[in-house]
């Protein structure tokens, strides 16, 4: 019986250990959660980066640094002009349900690529199954990305061009928070970065993908950049309203646009 107790074991041993290898070399891409922390804590013991505890961090950031270090694992670039280029311009990737709006006409459930580093918007319909057409900036008026949790979209994604908030750059601003006063966007842009790790290739660079946040005034002054901080927010809103009580710096500190989202609401009430 001891010996058939042995073998066993070593059985369960070597599938777990299988399991584990293949672990390793699948290396999928998984969202995290928007509260699940960031890509930069300390390394797993299956090679990976664990979410590190400061808290909330931008899933589509999350995201973003995913692939790159997918890509720089495996070798996978684009090249764009004279560099090769680590990561996804495309915010939480390719191939999104979605609904596109213009003048001239509306899509509802398409499949649409959002492109951070040029603005445009690449989409798939039943006339075009196989090869995206793409909506320059500008030529949309908006655009939706619907909910995905497997990639931490928890609620659909409205964009909106920057026209017709009253900016005058060539950006979507992603609605956060809509008031009957106030509103709050957040704008996303990426660039070529440099690679810190790299120093053997020069022409190699990756996405990196930034973001903003912006507010509209219902009293039409156009769009106007905010820091996520109790201290700056305070200070901008102090002619209209006393945020004292409802904003902190705790609240930024674990989720800054959750910080955001509160100012807002006690500024539109």
């Amino acid at each position: 019986m001891h010996h058939i107790f042995c073998r066993i074991s070593i059985a369960l041993t070597a599938i777990l250990s299988v399991d584990i290898a293949a672990a390793q070399q699948l290396q999928h891409p998984v969202a995290l959660s928007a509260n699940s922390g960031s890509l930069s804590g300390s390394p797993t013991k299956f090679g990976g980066l664990a979410p590190d505890s400061r808290g909330w961090t931008d899933p589509a950031l999350n995201h973003n640094k995913l692939i790159q270090q997918q890509n720089g694992g495996d070798g996978t670039y684009k090249l764009i002009g004279t560099y090769k280029v680590i990561g996804t311009q495309f915010l939480f990737g390719e191939h999104h349900k979605g609904d596109m709006f213009a003048k001239e006409v509306k899509a509802y459930n398409v499949y649409l690529s959002y492109n951070t580093y040029n603005q445009e918007v690449e989409f798939y319909s039943t006339s075009n199954p196989d090869k995206p057409l793409v909506r320059e900036p500008g030529t949309l008026d908006s655009f939706t990305i619907q909910e995905n949790a497997s990639l931490g979209i928890r609620i659909p994604l409205k964009f909106v061009y920057g026209s017709t908030l009253g900016a005058k750059d060539q950006y979507y601003y992603m609605e956060i928070y809509r008031g009957i006063k106030f509103s709050l966007y957040k704008r996303y842009k990426s660039g070529l970065d440099y690679v810190s790790n790299n120093l053997a290739q020069p022409e190699l660079r990756q996405f990196d993908l930034h973001y903003e946040y912006y507010y509209t005034d219902a009293a039409g002054k156009g769009v106007k950049k905010i820091k996520p901080n109790a201290g700056n927010v305070i200070k901008e809103f102090k002619s209209i309203k006393d945020l004292s009580s409802a904003v902190n710096n705790e609240s930024f500190t674990s989720n800054p646009e959750q910080g955001l989202i509160n100012a807002f609401t006690s500024l539109n009430n």
